[in-house]
C-alpha cells in the first residue's frame, strides 16, 4: 500500500450515553476525525492531535469528510440487518406485548463526547461509587445525569439499577418500563427490566422482558442466563439447563453461568454433570461459593463426603451463607468428625433470625444428643 492508501476506524461506544459515533479516516499524515463536527490534524507535525487545522485547510477538510462519509455507508450497507429478521423481531416484540423495535435509530442527542468528558468523568466516579458498596452516594448523580441526558439510555439503565440496589424496586420498575418504552431496540434495558421484575417477585413480567432481550439478541448469554433462572424458579430445571447450556456456550469464561447449570443438573439428579459444570465454574472463579458448595453437595450426596470438606469450607467462609453452613456441618458429620460437625450445628442454632438452616442445625443437633 503506499503512503497515501487511507485507513478507517469507527466507534460506537459514544452511543450508549446517546451520542453521536466517532469516526476517523486517516491518509497519509492526515487525520479527519469525526464526532459532533470534523476536525483535521496533520499527524507528522502534531502527533498528539492538539491543533485542528480544518478551519486552515477547508478544501482538505471537506474532502476528506466526503471520503469518510462514503465508508461510513458502505459499512452500514454491510452491517444492516436482513429485513426479514428485522420483520420477525418486530412480531416477536409485539407478541411479547411491546412495541416493535424500528427498523434504524434516529440520532437524536444533543449532547457530544467532545463537550460533555466532565460529565462522563462525573459518571465513572459514581460507578467506582456503585461498585464498591457505596451505591446510595451514587444515587443523586445517577439521577441528575439520567434527567441531564433523556436521550441516553445508559444513564437511564444505571439509575435504574441503583434505585433497585438501595431497596427502590418499584421506582427502578418505573424507570425501566419507560425506559424499553423509549428505546424498544436496547436488549439489555429488557434484560435489566427482567431482573427488575424478577428481585420484585414479578415472574411473568419477568419473563416477557427475558424473550423480549433475546428476541432482540438471541445469543446473548447474559439474558440465556436470566431465562434460565426464571426457569429454575418456575420448577423447570429440564428448560433451565437447556438456557444455561446455551449461556456457556456463547460464554465459556463466565463461572456463574456454569454454576447455574450445574445447579440446574443437580436437580435433574444429574450429579456427574453437574460436579463437570461445578469443576468448570471453579476452574474460572476458585472462590465462587454457590460453585464450591453445588460441589460439596454433590460429592456428599456421591458418599464422598472427606472430598467435599475442602469445597464446603471454601463456600462457609461467607458467614451470610448459611446453606454453606449446614452443607458443611452435613458432611462433617457423615466424615466422622463428629465435634467439628457439632460446633458447626452450634453456630447455626444460635442464629437469632428463623431460618430453615437454623430449624435443621438444631434438629441435627437433637439426634446427635440422642446417640
Amino acid at each position: 500500500a503506499s503512503s497515501e492508501s487511507p485507513s478507517y476506524a469507527e466507534s460506537e461506544y459514544p452511543s450508549v450515553a446517546g451520542w453521536p459515533t466517532a469516526a476517523a479516516l486517516v491518509r497519509g499524515s492526515w487525520k479527519l476525525l469525526m464526532t459532533e463536527r470534523a476536525q483535521l490534524f496533520d499527524l507528522a507535525a502534531d502527533p498528539d492531535e492538539q491543533r485542528d487545522l480544518a478551519p486552515a485547510q477547508p478544501a482538505r477538510a471537506r474532502e476528506m469528510t466526503a471520503a469518510l462519509q462514503v465508508i461510513r455507508r458502505r459499512v452500514a450497507e454491510t452491517t444492516a440487518a436482513p429485513a426479514a429478521a428485522t420483520t420477525d423481531t418486530a412480531q416477536r416484540l409485539r407478541a411479547l406485548g411491546y412495541v416493535a423495535a424500528p427498523t434504524a435509530r434516529a440520532a437524536t442527542a444533543t449532547a457530544m463526547p467532545a463537550t460533555a468528558l466532565r460529565d462522563w468523568s462525573i459518571f465513572e466516579a459514581a460507578l467506582t461509587d456503585s461498585r464498591t458498596g457505596r451505591v446510595a452516594r451514587a444515587l443523586p448523580v445517577f439521577a441528575s445525569l439520567a434527567a441531564a441526558y433523556p436521550d441516553a439510555p445508559i444513564f437511564a439503565s444505571t439509575y435504574a439499577r441503583a434505585l433497585a440496589d438501595t431497596g427502590a424496586i418499584r421506582q427502578a420498575l418505573t424507570q425501566l418500563r419507560a425506559a424499553v418504552a423509549r428505546w424498544p431496540s436496547d436488549w439489555s434495558l429488557f434484560h435489566e427490566l427482567s431482573a427488575t421484575a424478577r428481585a420484585a417477585g414479578l415472574a411473568a413480567e419477568a419473563r416477557r422482558a427475558e424473550e423480549a432481550a433475546l428476541a432482540l439478541n438471541p445469543h446473548e448469554p447474559s439474558a440465556l442466563n436470566g431465562k434460565g433462572l426464571l426457569l429454575a424458579d418456575a420448577g423447570a430445571p429440564a428448560e433451565a439447563a437447556q438456557a444455561f447450556a446455551l449461556a456457556v456456550e456463547y460464554d465459556p469464561t463466565s463461572g456463574p453461568y456454569h454454576a447455574n447449570l450445574g445447579n440446574a443438573r443437580r436437580a435433574l439428579g444429574d450429579l456427574d454433570g453437574a460436579a463437570a459444570a461445578y469443576r468448570e465454574a471453579l476452574a474460572r472463579v476458585p472462590d465462587l461459593a454457590d460453585a464450591a458448595n453445588g460441589l460439596g453437595v454433590v460429592l456428599v450426596q456421591q458418599q464422598r463426603a472427606a472430598e467435599a470438606l475442602p469445597f464446603l469450607e471454601r463456600a462457609a467462609r461467607d458467614a451470610g451463607f448459611l446453606e454453606a453452613q449446614l452443607n458443611l456441618g452435613i458432611a462433617l458429620q457423615q466424615a466422622g468428625e463428629t465435634d467439628r460437625a457439632v460446633a458447626q450445628y452450634r453456630k447455626l442454632a444460635a442464629l437469632a433470625a428463623p431460618s430453615r438452616e437454623r430449624a435443621a442445625a438444631r434438629a441435627l443437633l437433637g439426634e446427635l444428643g440422642r446417640k
